[in-house]
C-alpha cells in the first residue's frame, strides 16, 4: 500500500469518528447544546487530530484493519 494511502484511512476514520462521537454525546447531554459555535470547534477539532494522526500514519504505516492469515 502506498504512503499517502495510509494517510486517508487514519485521515477519514478519525475525523468521522470524532464527529459522530461528539454529536452522540451532545444528543444525550441535551439539543441546547447545538450551536454554529460548537459545530465550528468541533470541525476544527477533528480535523487538526485525524491530520496529526494521518500524518504520524503516513511515516510509520501502521495497518489496523489489515488481516492476517495464520496458516
Amino acid at each position: 500500500m502506498k504512503p499517502f494511502d495510509y494517510f486517508k484511512k487514519t485521515f477519514i476514520g478519525v475525523f468521522v469518528f470524532i464527529i459522530v462521537y461528539k454529536i452522540v454525546i451532545e444528543l444525550f447531554e441535551g439539543l441546547s447544546g447545538f450551536t454554529l459555535e460548537f459545530a465550528f470547534k468541533l470541525l476544527l477539532t477533528a480535523f487538526f487530530t485525524a491530520l496529526t494522526l494521518g500524518v504520524l500514519n503516513y511515516f510509520f504505516k501502521l495497518d489496523i484493519s489489515k488481516k492476517k492469515n495464520n496458516t
